[in-house]
């Protein structure tokens, strides 16, 4: 029998350091309008970071979608369950992953 309880709990620590994470890169951005530029190789390197942050930015929140998704399951007691094919979802794959919306053979079909 999967502990379900397990996973909420880790879904929720990891919801809480990708929004601490988020609050930092939002720091960091706040910091670099305040970044004197005296040469065109200062704007170069602002940019980059900038750039740098976005990607951080837009990672987190694709993570933070996938795991409010996964609470969501299980305010609605479909937590464990394949979106795809409906059967559960096997107790490795959330192990590794407790955010997972498919179960193996279904996250196999979308990778090919």
């Amino acid at each position: 029998m999967i502990n379900l309880e397990e996973f909420k709990n880790k879904l929720l620590k990891e919801r809480e350091e990708i929004l601490l994470l988020l609050e930092n890169l939002e720091t960091q951005k706040e910091e670099l309008k305040e970044e004197p530029t005296y040469e065109t190789s200062d704007y170069a390197n602002i940019y980059e970071f900038r750039e740098e942050i976005h990607l951080q930015e837009e990672s987190l929140r694709k993570r933070l979608t996938l795991i409010d998704k996964a609470l969501k399951k299980f305010e609605e007691g479909k937590y464990s369950i394949c979106e795809n094919c409906g059967k559960e979802i096997e107790e490795i794959r959330l192990n590794l992953d407790p955010a997972t919306p498919y179960c193996r053979s279904c996250a196999s079909k979308f990778l090919v």
